[in-house]
């Protein structure tokens, strides 16, 4: 179980696809081989902690004392997942929890923080955001989000014995929080959805504002979209050209 607040008013409607906001960090299986390609979090080069999430907290009579370890501090222990909480509600820094995305949850360690998480029973390892707190089951000290499970091998056996180390704080968030967990060799067509609007007007003046936008009517509702794109990384970076450009609400969707 873990620990989140349960006021959030956020709703991620129509975000089919998660993609990371960063294109940094890619998993790998042992030997260079095909698997799981995940692009994790960078490190920030400043620590900005939220440093309500410092403080001690007490969980099923048992208190906890958050600090900031040492970058390269290794655990090793059990880890398990979770993902069947609703995506409205938020982890305990305030971030949207986003089941499919790249994050985390542990105990102690600073939010938000970067970590890298080794599946020692297959040699997988990604990095992860550290944005929540648990898993408060005995003798387990990390708990993964579904995508994260999913690019560990996690998922499907519950749990797995990790090395988890710390690599430090993580960027914030300047945009909707989302991430990827692609197959290797992605050859997916995407698009970047600009806005959807009732009136085609509206959809046109959008249109003008940013280069190769296009225009696809579907039932009553004019879509606004860049792309197709192949591949989900080139859809990414054009997503976050668009933020830049001042579409914060653009998001990515599979081409149909």
């Amino acid at each position: 179980m873990t620990v989140r607040a349960t006021d959030s008013t956020f709703n991620i409607a129509g975000l089919v696809i998660v993609l990371t906001m960063t294109l940094s960090a890619c998993a790998s299986t042992p030997g260079g081989s095909s698997g799981v390609n995940v692009r994790g979090p960078d490190v920030a080069d400043e620590a900005r902690y939220n440093k309500g999430n410092l403080k001690s907290y007490t969980v099923r009579g048992k208190t906890y004392r958050p600090d900031i370890p040492q970058v390269g501090h290794e655990e090793t222990g059990m880890a398990s997942w979770y993902g069947h909480e609703s995506p409205n509600l938020r982890t305990a820094d305030g971030e949207v929890f986003v089941a499919d995305g790249i994050s985390a949850a542990h105990k102690t360690f600073p939010l938000p923080s970067v970590a890298e998480v080794t599946n020692l029973d297959n040699g997988k390892t990604i990095r992860v955001r550290v944005n929540d707190r648990g898993p408060f089951s005995e003798g387990r000290i990390i708990d993964l989000s579904r995508g994260a499970a999913k690019a560990l091998g996690v998922y499907t056996t519950g749990t797995a014995k990790v090395r988890v180390k710390f690599l430090g704080p993580a960027e914030p968030l300047t945009s909707t929080p989302v991430y990827i967990a692609a197959q290797s060799g992605d050859d997916q067509s995407y698009i970047v959805q600009l806005g959807a609007f009732s009136q085609k007007d509206n959809a046109e003046r959008t249109q003008d504002k940013i280069d190769d936008a296009k225009v696809d009517r579907r039932d009553d509702i004019y879509i606004v979209y860049l792309g197709p794109f192949k591949g989900a990384a080139s859809a990414e970076n054009r997503r976050q050209k668009a933020i830049d450009a001042g579409f914060t609400g653009a998001i990515l969707k599979r081409a149909e």
